[in-house]
């Protein structure tokens, strides 16, 4: 029987395990209804057994990116173009995985959905100007959040939002091909 819960688990005999854990000990005391409540001592010793199998607790996902996410997930998305990225991936990355590194850039960045739109347009429009072909402009899921080589996570989206915020303007060089003979 669980004193805490006030439940019993089938197979185990209550009254073995009472006599193991003795009054004595302080970890238990018998009260007026000749049953057992647990002491402060106990409780500290159920805590500490407890917190090493806890997992840590997870916030939900409207607490961190806000009530409107999943909407915000796919105007993200869709500034991406659709098409298929010179490195073999799509530019538009399943929305569960844009999920997941949103749910990690709102933990570590403190940006809004409106700086984050508009910073995502700005890379596209500047991949978009480039090239045509969008050489080596990250899918939706790496501009949020990449793991590099070294196991450090990278936010591309940060970096432009940073821009954006700051009201910054980068000058991109317009370089033109002219063939000779």
């Amino acid at each position: 029987m669980s004193i805490r819960e006030g439940i019993s688990a089938s197979g185990i005999n209550l009254h073995q395990e009472l006599r193991a854990i003795s009054s004595d000990d302080g970890f238990i005391i018998k009260n007026l209804k000749n049953s057992y409540d647990i002491t402060p001592k106990g409780e500290q010793l159920l805590s500490d057994v407890e917190s090493y199998f806890k997992v840590k607790s997870k916030k939900t996902a409207i607490a961190v990116m806000g009530s409107n996410y999943a909407e915000n997930f796919v105007k993200y998305n869709e500034i991406f173009p659709k098409v298929k990225l010179p490195s073999g991936k799509i530019a538009r990355t399943p929305l569960r995985m844009v999920e997941a590194n949103f749910k990690w850039f709102f933990e570590n960045y403190k940006y809004s959905w409106e700086t984050i739109l508009n910073a995502t347009v700005r890379y596209v429009d500047e991949y978009e100007l480039k090239s045509p072909a969008y050489m080596y402009m990250r899918n939706s899921g790496y501009f949020i959040c990449k793991m590099s080589h070294d196991k450090i996570r990278e936010s591309t989206l940060a970096e432009y939002c940073d821009m954006v915020d700051s009201k910054e303007e980068v000058i991109v060089p317009h370089f033109f091909k002219d063939k000779t003979l």
